[in-house]
């Protein structure tokens, strides 16, 4: 008997699980303007705050696999090229984030297209006022763990981020970025 209600619940289990990332692949569809492969996969997990004004290009076999924080905002737009696999990742979209075709994007790694307004004098940091910009991750980029990129930066094509990197500015194509005491970019 117990077998039976074990076997039970882990049916139910997946049914649910299956019907949740169902319902929230949905979500990418919203805006007419979206262009979604049909083998766009999503794993289960994921936090999800898209904007039914959101648009999205997600190529073929690209995979938003679990556990993401993701947020698109009304009238941005996050581009994901064919076979980019994406997990646990922090996607924080106001404006605009182009990711490449065939890249790895590793656990922890955040990417944040804005930041917070803010003045000098006096000192005030701005709760809801962002400044916009935009992020562009080239071709076959393969990020370590916890990587974290800022706005206004280009990656280029062929590049390796080490982990624990912060990128704030643009790295030129077939590149290797290394967490040190400064950023150190070393050409292949």
């Amino acid at each position: 008997m117990i077998d039976l209600l074990s076997k039970i619940a882990v049916k139910y289990n997946s049914a649910l699980r299956y019907l949740l990332v169902h319902s929230q692949r949905k979500l990418f569809f919203r805006n007419p303007k979206s262009k979604i492969h049909h083998s766009f996969k999503l794993g289960g997990n994921n936090v999800l705050d898209l904007s039914p004004e959101a648009v999205f290009e997600i190529a073929e076999n690209a995979t938003l696999n679990s556990n993401n924080f993701i947020t698109v905002k009304q009238n941005a737009r996050l581009k994901i090229g064919k076979e980019t696999y994406i997990t646990r990742a922090t996607i924080s979209c106001l404006g605009e984030i182009e990711i490449g075709e065939n890249c790895i994007l590793g656990e922890g790694m955040k990417l944040f297209d804005h930041n917070h307004q803010y003045t000098t004098n006096p000192f005030s940091v701005a709760k809801t006022e962002f400044n916009i910009g935009k992020i562009k991750i080239g071709n076959n980029v393969w990020t370590g763990a916890n990587v974290t990129i800022l706005k206004d930066v280009t990656i280029g094509d062929n590049c390796i981020i080490g982990t624990g990197v912060l990128i704030y500015k643009d790295v030129p194509d077939n590149s290797i970025v290394k967490l040190n005491q400064v950023l150190k970019i070393t050409p292949f």
